[in-house]
């Protein structure tokens, strides 16, 4: 189940890592993200292939439509600090939009909560 995948497999750190870069993290950026992203510092190294990095952001993608709870997870556990700062390098057009997809489920309002409450 969803749950599974994202409470005792934690598939979203596995699919982030690959797209997480050597990018310097501000203080803010880093409350609330695992410290895996970014302990590594410049030694981290993004996938440097196009194809997977397409595969991984539209697994994520996936993760996203599949339901509010696990957009809530995915936004507690800080998923756009990654996708924003790989969208910054990203040099493939195809992945870049799949990422701004990814973006627009993380920044969007949930029917039923007050405008502007998934920006927090």
């Amino acid at each position: 189940s969803l749950w599974w995948l994202l409470h005792v497999v934690h598939i979203d750190k596995t699919l982030l890592m690959t797209l997480a870069g050597p990018e310097e993290l501000t203080i803010d950026e880093k409350i609330g993200l695992d410290p895996d992203y970014w302990l590594l510092g410049p030694q981290k190294v993004r996938e440097p292939d196009a194809l997977v990095r397409l595969y991984v952001v539209e697994a994520l993608l996936l993760l996203l439509a599949s339901g509010r709870r696990a957009r809530e997870t995915l936004r507690e556990r800080r998923m756009y600090v990654i996708i924003k700062l790989a969208d910054m390098v990203e040099e493939n057009e195809e992945v870049s939009e799949r990422m701004l997809e990814c973006v627009q489920y993380l920044r969007r309002d949930e029917e039923g909560e007050e405008e502007g409450s998934s920006d927090r």
